[in-house]
């Protein structure tokens, strides 16, 4: 997964600090930098709903780059 990615989704995560894609994508970008654990079935459904839902480009882009890199 590029830095860029990473860096967007960090970004998203500190300005929505209490919403529930906030912290389920904060969750998943630790998994994406530790893998101490196999992500789950449920966790690539709501990204792929996240994703198609996404109206930012550059976001949107970040979370297919994440989908990609933690699911193939």
């Amino acid at each position: 997964m590029n830095e860029y990615s990473r860096i967007l989704i960090e970004q998203y995560c500190r300005t929505h600090k209490r919403t529930k894609k906030s912290s389920f994508l904060s969750n998943l970008l630790k998994l994406s930098y530790t893998m101490d654990r196999e992500p789950a079935d449920w966790e690539a459904l709501e990204l792929a709903q996240y994703i198609d839902r996404e109206k930012d480009p550059k976001l949107r882009d970040a979370l297919i780059n994440l989908d990609e890199f933690l699911f193939g």
